[in-house]
Formats: C-alpha cells, sequence, structure tokens
C-alpha cells in the first residue's frame, strides 16, 4: 500500500469510528438530548445541569419539584402522594433564580402544563442580579439547553457522556439489566451522604454577638431584588395563570440568622424578603410558606449540616406541612406558615422581632 492510500484509508477509517461513536451517544442518548430514555436501557439520572433540561422536555409529568440543594432532599413520590401528582424532581444545586426559572420556561415551551410547581425560595440567593448565573461550578452545558445543532458534538464526542454514560447503559443493556432510569427520590438525594449534627454547624461560629452597626436598605438592593423576583419568579407565574405556584422561604437555622443579626442586616433582610413576598402574592397562583417561625426545626442543629441545609426529615416535614394548608386551609399552623394578603402586614414584623429576640445562646 503506497502512503497516499494509507492515509486515506486511516483518515476514512478515523472519521466512520467518529461518526459510529456519535451515532451510538445519539441513539443512546444518555441525557435526553433528542427524546425521552429509550425501553431498551437503564438511565442513571446523575448530573444535574446536564440531564435535568432533557428531563424537563421529554419526560412525562403534571408537577414539578425544583430548587437549589434545598430540594434536593425531597421525595416526589410523597409529593405523589400528597398532591395527587405524577412529579419529576429537577433540582440545581447552588443555582441562581435565573437558572430555576430557564428551566422551568422549558416545561412550558414543549408543551407540558405543570399543575403545580413546588420551589424554594432561597434567602441567600435573593440579592443577586437578574441574569446572574453559576459559571464559577464549570462550563454550563449551554449545548445541551440551546437550539444551534452544530455544537452537538460537545454533546456527541464528549469522554465522560461515552464512558460515564454510554458505555455502562450499553453493557446493562446486554447483561439484561431492568430498563428504566434512576427514581426521582433517589435522583439528588444527599440524605444518606451527610452528617447533621450540632457541632458541624457551630464548628464555623459559635458565638453570636450583638451588631455593632445596622445596615440600611440601599436603593441598589431593593432594584436587584425587585427585578430578581420579576423576572424569576413571577413573570411565568403571571403567563400561566391555571399553575399553582407554590414558593416557600424555607427553615435556615437560627443559627444563621443569628450570623445576619450580629452583621447588622436583620432589618436589611427582613424588608427584602418582605419586598419579595408581596411581589409573589400579586398573583392568584403563587401561594407564599415561610419556616421562619418552626422554632423545633430551626433551633435543632442536630438536623442540619450547615448553617441552612436541613435532613431528609425537615423535607418531608416541609411538604406535609405545605399540603396540609393547600387542602385543608385553616389549621393551628395557618398564620405560621402561610403568608397573605391579609397577614403580611404583621407577620414579617412579627418574625423580624421573633429573631432579634432569640436566644442564641440556647443554640
Amino acid at each position: 500500500m503506497t502512503g497516499k492510500k494509507w492515509v486515506r484509508a486511516f483518515l476514512i477509517l478515523f472519521i466512520s469510528t467518529i461518526c459510529a461513536i456519535a451515532l451510538i451517544v445519539a441513539f443512546v442518548d444518555p441525557f435526553f438530548h433528542y427524546g425521552p430514555p429509550k425501553k431498551y436501557f437503564f438511565y442513571r439520572l446523575y448530573d444535574q445541569r446536564s440531564q435535568n433540561d432533557g428531563i424537563t422536555r421529554y419526560f412525562d409529568y403534571d408537577s414539578i419539584v425544583t430548587g437549589t440543594s434545598m430540594a434536593e432532599n425531597f421525595k416526589t413520590s410523597l409529593f405523589d402522594e400528597l398532591f395527587s401528582a405524577n412529579a419529576i424532581k429537577v433540582t440545581y444545586a447552588g443555582a441562581t433564580y435565573k437558572e430555576l426559572n430557564d428551566n422551568l420556561k422549558v416545561a412550558f415551551d414543549s408543551g407540558h402544563r405543570p399543575r403545580y410547581v413546588f420551589r424554594p425560595i432561597d434567602y441567600s440567593l435573593l440579592l443577586k442580579d437578574k441574569d446572574e448565573m453559576r459559571i464559577d461550578m464549570g462550563e454550563y452545558p449551554v449545548w445541551l439547553t440551546n437550539k444551534n445543532p452544530f455544537d452537538d458534538v460537545k454533546y456527541l464526542l464528549n469522554r465522560d457522556v461515552i464512558l460515564t454514560y454510554t458505555v455502562p447503559e450499553i453493557l446493562g443493556f446486554l447483561r439484561g439489566d431492568s430498563p428504566g432510569y434512576t427514581s426521582f427520590d433517589e435522583y439528588s438525594y444527599t440524605g444518606n451522604a451527610d452528617d447533621y449534627d450540632r457541632e458541624l454547624v457551630l464548628s464555623v461560629k459559635w458565638e453570636f454577638n450583638a451588631p455593632e452597626k445596622i445596615n440600611d436598605v440601599t436603593e441598589a438592593d431593593i432594584k436587584m431584588v425587585s427585578e430578581n423576583i420579576e423576572q424569576n419568579v413571577v413573570s411565568l407565574a403571571r403567563e400561566h395563570p391555571d399553575t399553582t405556584f407554590i414558593y416557600f422561604f424555607p427553615p435556615y437555622s437560627m443559627a444563621y440568622w443569628g450570623a445576619v443579626r450580629e452583621e447588622g442586616n436583620l432589618d436589611r433582610y427582613i424588608y427584602l424578603v418582605r419586598m419579595a413576598a408581596e411581589q409573589m402574592l400579586e398573583c392568584d397562583n403563587i401561594h407564599v410558606y415561610c419556616f421562619g417561625f418552626e422554632e423545633d426545626v430551626t433551633s435543632d442543629l442536630t438536623l442540619y449540616r450547615d448553617v441552612a441545609h436541613y435532613n431528609p426529615y425537615v423535607s418531608d416535614l416541609i411538604m406535609e406541612k405545605i399540603a396540609s394548608l393547600e387542602f385543608s386551609g385553616d389549621n393551628q399552623d395557618a398564620d405560621r406558615l402561610r403568608v397573605n394578603r391579609q397577614n403580611i402586614d404583621t407577620y414579617f414584623d412579627d418574625l423580624r422581632d421573633y429573631i432579634e429576640n432569640f436566644d442564641y445562646e440556647s443554640l
């Protein structure tokens, strides 16, 4: 064989191999970029930012459980039972409000009409620019979320996609593994991997002092929160009045609030949270809950792995309490948990007083 023929043969073989790999990845489609899961394979749900877009576009569901790591330990099986629903869980650890809202828009744009959207509204992400995204967590896989077919090469010839997902799924098929996918109870679940202990929570800060200075709310704060809530929380609810958006401020521990108070930011934070709640309550299909008064939870640091992240027991409790109020409405928890147009004038004043006067030494 002459050198010219050898090069030609090599190029043909190389290109054929590359095309064959790309076709195999496209057929298995572990990130559901082209359609729903195939009936031949068992799909491991593991990579939130890569798989959630496809799950949201192509899976069969009527409700969505979403949010940051505050929502990772929610069980869709419990949600389905409490709300008579068929939910998916698409959480994004550390995500900004924009990232969560962009994914929710995908649900409606792809023809789904969710009955419920269940989502925490993180205090710590309230003061963010409306367009901020977490690029510090690695390159965002825009090739999976945009409509440009030419950059799909980053998916079809991605080493991790091939070796971590596609090959194991093919081997599972050859072994005769049952097809399907990781349950949404297990997907993103961290309850078994984390330790929850008071010493862990207080390892960073164990003493809480009175503030030396009280920081005022600025016009920049108000503008940022207003734009963030309008674009990434409220606007979608206005566009889809038939969907019930269940939004809640999660039960961050009193150690979190002790630090906020010591920094002189308590009045500032409560003002902005109240403002966000008022914006949300402009929509009748947004139901707002707040777990700031749940002292049995927030003061028990054995339920936390840091100042904000609670254990799976608390996740179940949140879902059960909200479901109880959604369907029974009037019970002893209503005034403490549900924020509405009737009680908002006093609700956050009372919350501010409660946090200010809490006995932080008891922690």
